[in-house]
């Protein structure tokens, strides 16, 4: 008997893998850097200039004086004095790059890729205004920079043949969606992991996929392959859209917990149902019915339930519907988005009524100290997903078992014991 249920936690082992695929996957898409930091050339001759142009026609006695200032006084008090003078012989080719890339020359700059998509719309006019070049911060110094905290700001200054020339560097902390700039910076660099998060996805469930199954031996009883794939697809499908919903919705897979914590309590509640089904789809592709003379055998990756015929008392329909805690969870969850106000009610109302109606029917094969083997062979849409589940009354009939045909209802799981 030691060899009877070999090879069925592969079953089990395929949906973790599938699981741990999506959770890393969606993660590693999900992910945002935690921080960046912009440098954008600065023409402080042409923004006191247009100290004295507004598109609403209307000029204040303040930026009419800011327009008056030598250029001197109006560099130093736009910078508030924060201005870091750096060595031309280390940074002036440095400086030239970001120059280019800043106002509008991508193509002749090394840093060309590190503008957003946004500002190189049509509508974007170099002699108007410069643009962000990003960077991630360990290719800067910016510690002695004095840029630590989110919207620390310095300005850089260096010659460049006799001219002085000047950036404006901002450290941006992007762990908290609200703290971010509309200009959205390149998608590889905002999202450095996506890549590496596709492939772990794919060759995850690619891998589970290809994980051997055993194959049923002459006579057993089992469900078929096709209710086990779609169940496995539609496990898969609901853990990684609310999982993927609640990274979506709080921009960010290490924000998860943040501000919109609700809505990823909800989300991640939901999500469950899948793991949920792909656990009991697990349960059911490992699942045999082995019919021995003296015996009746189910295999699982749980391991073997071991029935003799002299020891069961009788065989009964059953009707399976979850239990009321299970359906109170619902209750209080959509209670709870009610109150909130944080607009997951519609998610949650679904799944409870499909939950409040769904019913499966099966066999309780009981022994005479009263413990029940559950055979579940309907859905709840009334389809036979057990063929040959038959066999078990006909196997208890000719050993003189009793057979009620009048269902009782049970409440559970249809992977309990």
């Amino acid at each position: 008997m030691d060899g009877t249920n070999k090879g069925t936690r592969i079953e089990l082992i395929r949906r973790i893998i599938m699981v741990a695929a999506v959770i890393l996957g969606i993660g590693f898409i999900g992910y945002v850097t935690p921080t960046l930091i912009t440098l954008e050339w600065i023409d402080f001759q042409r923004d006191q200039a247009e100290e004295l142009q507004s598109p609403y026609g209307f000029i204040t006695e303040e930026d009419k004086r800011r327009a008056a200032l030598p250029i001197d006084e109006y560099i130093a008090e736009i910078s508030e004095g924060n201005i870091i003078k750096l060595d031309p012989g280390q940074w002036g080719t440095f400086f030239e790059q970001v120059y280019l890339a800043s106002s509008g020359q991508y193509s002749q700059s090394i840093y060309g890729n590190r503008v957003s998509e946004m500002d190189k719309e049509w509508y974007f006019s170099p002699e108007e205004k410069s643009v962000w070049v990003f960077f991630q911060p360990d290719e800067l110094p910016i510690e002695s920079w004095g840029l630590r905290r989110h919207y620390d700001t310095a300005y850089l200054s260096t010659e460049i043949l006799g001219n002085t020339s000047y950036l404006k560097s901002i450290y941006w902390d992007y762990t908290d969606p609200y703290n971010r700039p509309y200009t959205e910076p390149p998608a590889r660099m905002l999202n450095p992991l996506r890549t590496a998060g596709i492939i772990i996805l794919a060759a995850g469930i690619m891998l589970a996929f290809l994980l051997p199954r055993r194959k049923p031996e002459e006579g057993d009883v089992f469900y078929r392959a096709g209710s086990i794939a779609a169940g496995d697809f539609v496990g898969l499908l609901l853990f990684g859209t609310f999982l993927g919903l609640s990274v979506l919705i709080s921009e960010g897979s290490m924000q998860v917990f943040g501000d919109l914590w609700i809505i990823t309590v909800v989300m991640m509640f939901m999500a469950c149902f899948g793991i949920l089904i792909l656990y009991a789809n697990g349960w059911h592709a490992s699942y045999r019915l082995k019919f021995l003379p003296e015996a009746l055998l189910r295999i699982t990756f749980k391991g073997v339930d071991h029935y003799t015929y002299t020891d069961i008392s009788s065989v009964e329909e059953v009707v399976l519907v979850y239990p009321k805690w299970f359906l109170w969870v619902f209750r209080i969850l959509i209670l709870f988005s009610l109150l909130s106000g944080k607009g997951a009610t519609t998610s949650t109302a679904g799944p409870y009524l499909l939950a409040e109606s769904a019913s499966y029917a099966g066999l309780a094969v009981k022994r005479r100290d009263g413990r029940p083997l559950y055979i579940w062979y309907g859905d709840q849409m009334g389809n036979v997903i057990l063929p040959g589940y038959e066999r078990v009354i006909e196997e208890c009939r000719q050993h003189g078992i009793v057979y009620n045909d009048e269902p009782q209802m049970v409440r559970g799981f249809m992977y309990m014991k």
